[in-house]
């Protein structure tokens, strides 16, 4: 008869942390933070030329299509930013104004009114407190203009 022999195996994860050099879960962490703190003011400055590119968008007195997909391209440059962001709102605010963005035919003045109040809401939010009362009015303020413009796309649909 033969006789079975075990052998305990160590899991590669407890054989890594056990190396020279490893870091405990809490110590990446730290550094994780660390590093996102040093990319955080970066991010934040590039969210205000972004801001302001919008701004300038909406004051120029161009139209058509590439208008649109100019303001939508900043608004998603916005959300990729939002990493550094304490809170959500702003990314929430900008992934809604390319909603809006997306979903408009052209920017008619109901579009284009939509869009200053978001570009406004955005800036409202950025760098502002966490004050989660205050974002959260916002933040339904803006989903309202989506929703009422939703609206207005399905009523134009249906009546076509």
């Amino acid at each position: 008869m033969s006789e079975v022999k075990k052998s305990r195996m160590r899991p590669r994860l407890g054989q890594l942390m056990a190396q020279k050099g490893g870091i405990y879960v809490g110590e990446a962490l730290k550094r994780a933070d660390a590093t996102l703190e040093t990319l955080r003011e970066p991010s934040l400055v590039g969210i205000g030329h972004h801001i302001a590119a919008l701004e300038a968008m909406l004051a120029s007195s161009a139209d058509g299509p590439a208008r649109i997909e100019g303001l939508y391209a900043r608004a998603a440059d916005i959300v990729s930013l939002c990493g550094a962001e304490r809170n959500e709102a702003v990314e929430i605010a900008a992934r809604s104004l390319c909603d809006l963005l997306d979903e408009a035919g052209a920017l008619t003045p109901t579009v284009q009114a939509g869009v200053k109040v978001h570009v406004a809401s955005i800036k409202l939010l950025h760098r502002a407190d966490a004050n989660s009362a205050m974002q959260d009015i916002i933040l339904q303020g803006l989903a309202s203009v989506l929703e009422k413009q939703r609206g207005e796309t399905a009523e134009k649909n249906s009546a076509a």
